[in-house]
């Protein structure tokens, strides 16, 4: 605490809550790095009040508090920890000749500032292939504020079947997936109850199919391939 925090002890406030609430008429005691102290004419007991809860204060007579203070009182938004997290995922996937798209929705558990783990399902779309990988995932933060680098690897199996119907030259049969995985990194802008996250992430995909060619021979011709799809994934994630 400065001077000018020093400044402003003693003097009546109006205090906003970020739930709404309005606290007036109360009298500023003490101020630390994470709390005010206000007393208040009808309570015995000073009322201890953090700043995370905090929106803005009121000096009666005098303005807003001084700079100093009210530094302190707008604390950046940061990770919420040791919580259950849902987060909601779109993004693109570059690697063939067309671009694609992928959605993803993520259940996690958020353990520290450093690590959390989640189970997610998506649905990605690779030519005439679409895939359902189901995975585990683990994240991890290298900072604890309102903008953090992170990383991130997932695996799981990635069930797949054929989007197109049968061409005219073939027929596709017995479509399976396969071993799926994914690492990447990227950027999270946390709010006080929610979060943007960027990421860039290379995506790996087994899949199998079997094919009867038309026209060959007799009954056609049967081929059975293995297919390793692999992408570029850019994706945007809303975090709640």
């Amino acid at each position: 605490m400065n001077i000018n925090s020093r400044a402003q002890i003693n003097k009546e406030v109006k205090i906003f809550l970020k739930n709404g609430v309005k606290i007036q008429g109360a009298l500023l005691k003490y101020v630390d790095e994470r709390t005010i102290k206000v007393s208040m004419d009808n309570q015995s007991e000073p009322y201890v009040i953090r700043y995370a809860l905090i929106s803005k204060i009121k000096i009666k007579g005098n303005g807003y508090l001084s700079e100093d203070l009210e530094e302190k009182l707008v604390v950046p938004p940061k990770l919420e920890l040791n919580t259950f997290y849902h987060e909601l995922r779109g993004g693109l996937l570059f690697g063939d000749e067309n671009v694609s798209g992928t959605v993803n929705t993520i259940n996690g558990y958020q353990f520290n500032q450093y690590l959390g783990t989640a189970l997610g399902i998506g649905m990605n779309k690779y030519g005439n292939y679409i895939t359902l990988p189901i995975y585990a995932s683990i994240k991890g933060y290298l900072k604890d504020q309102k903008v953090v680098p992170f990383y991130f690897g997932d695996v799981g199996y990635g069930f797949a079947w054929n989007s197109s119907s049968n061409q005219d030259a073939y027929v596709v049969e017995n479509v399976k997936g396969g071993l799926y995985w994914q690492l990447g990194a990227g950027y999270q802008i946390n709010f006080y109850n929610s979060a943007l996250v960027f990421s860039l992430g290379y995506i790996n995909q087994h899949s199998s199919a079997d094919y009867t060619y038309r026209g060959w021979a007799d009954g056609g011709v049967e081929v059975s391939e293995k297919r390793l799809l692999r992408r570029v994934n850019l994706s945007v994630g809303f975090l709640f």
